[in-house]
């Protein structure tokens, strides 16, 4: 989802892809809990999960699927 911003950024500050993810987790995101991106694989697992047999007594519930990037107070 954030390809083409990390893109335009890579371009508009001459930084290497590495340099931009890292500049955007660190001051962006620096409380998020996985200090990474995510992997399509790991936002199509749980969507593999929930239109399985094994969900099939899911009912309402929201599944966060972002490594920690939405703080929350609890």
């Amino acid at each position: 989802m954030t390809d083409e911003l990390i893109e335009q950024e890579m371009k508009a500050t001459n930084q290497t892809k590495e340099e931009v993810i890292e500049e955007f987790l660190n001051e962006k995101k620096p409380f998020m809990a996985i200090k990474r991106r995510g992997k399509v694989e790991e936002v199509a697992a749980v969507i593999t999960f929930l239109c399985s047999e094994k969900a099939s007594f899911v009912n309402g519930s929201n599944y966060r699927v972002d490594g920690g990037s939405v703080a929350t107070i609890n």
